[in-house]
């Protein structure tokens, strides 16, 4: 049984367009409705989560009103101060144990210590290559869903984003598709929001060094949304990124069909914030090279500059909020925090180098739920989890 909080997501679904849901469990995973200590993995379970996650960012998007996703998982300036005081604490702590094992071993392993500082970001252009094993989940509606051939295009544009192929840095993320599930299931290709958990517990292989990366479909100002890594140990099972299935490469959204919503979204997954984040304050998205920009992009503009800072704000970044058309870059100090993000974060432990993930790909099915087609499923009616079925005929898709 999944118990959801309708009243207060329905009030905004409908309200908001479809825009405002939450985790199914969110409010209930812990003391007073709070998914774990200071709202960590779930900010939108707040009750004031609509205001907070629709109201305000419409504001101060400037004239011209929404052009891009609001992000469900979002998190607030607490939550980003957190994360950034862990990180700092955690590579401190790196940087000592690194300084002490190089003294002990310097002069037998030189060259594992240039490598060492290479990985940690130090000399541009010299990062170690992260590559990041990928399973890809379709949920599907019958008919309705993903196409297996869009896969392999969605995992080359975030090669070539990565590796700088638009413009910009080469971040030195690489990405390897391991394998495809299916799912068929109403409910949950319509509110994958609604039925994160079950979706997840069911489908989600590897640890936190593998990118799930989710696809359904999610409601009209919703593109997808992410987790951050700073969450992975309080909440691992809900670890991964949610797209909708139209953005992808090819995708019928007219504007955000390149597939650059799943680069925005896994440079979540990595531990990118946005460009705008807190505005023109410091420290911003905690980036030297990227521009204090005071309020998301909208559409493609030639340029925009809205801090007294020197810079012109990073409309082209593919962490702002830009159209499709108008994102093309990454910078080499985007770069550094995600392989310091990395290091802290989603590195496997010695142990787990090499290992495989936890559970194959399964294709599964599922009923599809009675009702007209109105974008709400009908078993969120009665609050009830889906009888999913494992078929036997498993397939994996690996390169």
């Amino acid at each position: 049984m999944v118990r959801r909080p309708i009243a207060v997501f329905l009030a905004c679904l409908y309200a908001l367009g479809g825009a405002c849901a939450a985790p199914a469990s969110a409010a209930s995973r812990a003391t007073g409705g709070h998914a774990g200590t200071g709202m960590r993995g779930s900010p939108a379970s707040r009750p004031d989560a609509c205001l907070a996650r629709h109201a305000v960012p419409q504001r101060r998007h400037g004239v011209g009103g929404l052009t891009h996703a609001l992000e469900p998982r979002e998190p607030g300036p607490d939550e980003v101060a957190r994360m950034s005081a862990d990180l700092a604490r955690r590579l401190g702590a790196a940087q000592r144990d690194d300084t002490a094992r190089r003294d002990d071993t310097a002069r037998r392993d030189d060259t594992a210590r240039r490598d060492d500082t290479a990985r940690r970001g130090s000399a541009p252009g010299t990062l170690e290559r992260i590559t990041v094993p990928v399973w890809v989940h379709i949920i599907r509606d019958r008919a309705l869903g993903l196409p297996d051939a869009a896969v392999s295009r969605q995992i080359a544009v975030l090669n070539t984003a990565y590796s700088g192929g638009y413009g910009g840095a080469d971040t030195g993320v690489r990405f390897e598709l391991k394998g495809i599930t299916h799912t068929d299931n109403r409910s949950w290709f319509r509110d994958p929001i609604g039925y994160e958990e079950p979706m997840k517990k069911k489908l989600r292989a590897g640890g936190p060094e593998t990118l799930n990366l989710y696809i359904a479909q999610l409601s009209r100002l919703v593109l997808g949304y992410s987790t951050y890594p700073y969450w992975y140990d309080d909440e691992p099972v809900l670890d991964g990124v949610v797209i909708d299935w139209r953005s992808v490469p090819g995708g019928p959204l007219r504007d955000f069909a390149r597939g650059f919503t799943a680069v925005h979204e896994i440079g979540h997954w990595l531990g990118l914030l946005h460009t705008f984040e807190n505005g023109c304050k410091a420290p911003g998205d905690s980036v030297d090279d990227t521009p204090a920009e005071a309020y998301p992009t909208n559409g493609c503009p030639s340029k925009k500059d809205t801090c007294p800072a020197p810079g012109g704000d990073p409309v082209h970044n593919f962490m702002d909020y830009a159209q499709d058309r108008c994102m093309r870059e990454f910078t080499a100090g985007q770069g550094v925090r995600v392989h310091q993000m990395w290091d802290a974060y989603r590195r496997p432990a010695p142990r787990e180098a090499g290992a495989g993930p936890q559970k194959a790909a399964a294709s599964i099915e599922g009923p599809a739920a009675d009702g007209a087609d109105d974008g709400v499923p009908s078993a969120a009616e009665g609050g009830e989890e889906p009888v999913m079925e494992a078929q036997g005929d498993a397939r994996g898709t690996g390169r």
